[in-house]
């Protein structure tokens, strides 16, 4: 399986617009393809007014096939043309390969998902790949929470991303109350040593827009 991304950012002041726009291009788009897509609000992490665009594909194939429906599809061009004056910036998009898969993730994704996103070393990416999904396999089991680990097919392709998925904010605090004194945790978080570039980490909330 693989999971993409667009990420949008809405001009100063047209947040409302911006979430109006994201959500019928959702609409429009899982129409047009056939494929289920989701928006989704940057909660935390990520500047005010940034969106996004999400699918679940089963191989590029399928991604190629709904992206050429969608890119001959005139009534799409003309909704993309309301953008101009509501989204700034060029869109863009990422691709990651499912590696790792934890719990039950369900149809849908739950409403909110925690992402966070790291750059493997040079040399160091399988050594990587084998930490990734050992730290998802263990904080998974450790919150009860489901969750996906990705390497990335396009873009960055050394970039590497845990998703973990939650009904509501109270989870994510419950989670983190978990992870942080665990001693498994922490001991698993020391071997990550040098298979990270410094500094690459990222970690952004996201809330599903319904």
């Amino acid at each position: 399986m693989y999971l993409f991304g667009a990420q949008l950012q809405a001009r100063r002041g047209m947040g409302q617009e911006a979430v109006d726009y994201v959500t019928t291009v959702r609409d429009m788009v899982t129409t047009i393809s056939g494929v289920p897509f989701w928006a989704w609000a940057g909660a935390a992490g990520v500047p005010i007014g940034t969106f996004y665009l999400s699918a679940r594909l089963e191989n590029i194939e399928q991604y190629m096939t709904a992206n050429q429906a969608i890119m001959q599809n005139a009534d799409y061009h003309e909704q993309v043309k309301a953008a101009v004056d509501i989204l700034e910036g060029p869109t863009e998009t990422v691709m990651g390969q499912v590696i790792g898969m934890a719990g039950e993730l369900g149809s849908d994704p739950s409403p909110l998902v925690v992402v966070t996103t790291a750059t493997a070393a040079p040399g160091r990416q399988m050594e990587a790949i084998s930490w990734g999904v050992d730290m998802l396999d263990y904080g998974s089991e450790l919150t009860g929470t489901s969750g996906l680990f990705t390497m990335a097919a396009v873009g960055s392709i050394s970039q590497v991303s845990w998703i973990q998925n939650h009904d509501d904010a109270a989870s994510i605090d419950r989670s983190m109350a978990k992870l942080m004194p665990d001693a498994g945790y922490q001991e698993r978080m020391g071997r990550a040593g040098t298979l990270f570039v410094a500094g690459s980490g990222q970690r952004v909330v996201m809330a599903k827009l319904p």
